[in-house]
């Protein structure tokens, strides 16, 4: 019995010194950080237009202790004479879309002026005479910006922060609506290949055309239902008056 009693006591102490050692390790990981703070004064919409301008403020906080780099990632480029960051108290500025700030442990927040123009989706050549204007396919997932912390390996030690927006072009807009006003299949498709190829002039003067001719072409189909019900409507009127004068006979 004693020897067992012993047996039992070094167990049990066996099983309390690796719990220990246990809690110990896990009081010592590091636990989920939580996501950055970005507060944003000023405008960002979803949906822009080619060339359109940005401009806003973001505070950045709840920067992490183990950050080294925060790094900035916009769509928006240059616009005018403004620089696309500028920190404001950190007398930093830059003109790239890209940039890489250094951080010190625990600082506080940071503010940045974000300031960019929407990027062109269009292209326009002149061959001789032929006016060639292409759009890029890419309307959407472009980024006011982007924002990661990562520590002085690259490592990233939070989730990012983004905001994104879409490119709105009335023109792809205004051509799409008449595509729907042309009923003839063969046509929709040819022309949208036309627009595709960048001509986009001659595309939208060929729908206009179609559309004007299907507003202005007589259905006959409409016609014949009319003289249909017409000749019915008669057949049955002097049938139900020659009832009637039958009736008044009698």
């Amino acid at each position: 019995m004693k020897a067992g009693h012993r047996a039992f006591k070094v167990t049990t102490s066996c099983i309390l010194f690796s719990l220990c050692i246990l809690f110990f390790i896990l009081f010592m990981l590091p636990g989920p950080a939580a996501a950055i703070q970005v507060q944003v004064e000023g405008e960002l919409p979803t949906e822009v237009e080619e060339k359109q301008v940005i401009s806003s403020v973001l505070t950045i906080s709840s920067i992490p202790s183990a950050a080294d780099f925060i790094y900035f990632d916009t769509d928006l480029i240059k616009s005018e004479d403004q620089p696309v960051y500028n920190f404001t108290g950190l007398g930093l500025q830059s003109n790239e879309s890209h940039y890489v700030l250094p951080v010190e442990g625990g600082q506080g927040k940071i503010v940045v002026l974000l300031n960019g123009q929407v990027p062109e989706i269009s292209e326009v050549k002149q061959c001789d005479k032929l006016t060639l204007v292409k759009y890029n396919p890419k309307l959407t997932g472009y980024a006011h910006y982007r924002i990661r912390l990562t520590d002085e390996d690259g490592n990233p030690i939070k989730e990012s922060d983004t905001r994104t927006f879409s490119i709105v072009v009335p023109e792809i807009e205004a051509f799409e609506q008449k595509m729907t006003l042309v009923d003839d299949s063969f046509f929709n498709a040819y022309l949208q290949d036309m627009f595709d190829k960048g001509l986009v002039t001659e595309a939208n003067e060929i729908a206009d055309y179609l559309i004007k001719k299907e507003e202005n072409s007589f259905n006959w189909s409409y016609l014949i239902i009319g003289l249909a019900i017409a000749a019915v409507s008669f057949i049955l009127g002097v049938r139900t008056g020659g009832s009637e004068e039958e009736e008044e006979e009698e």
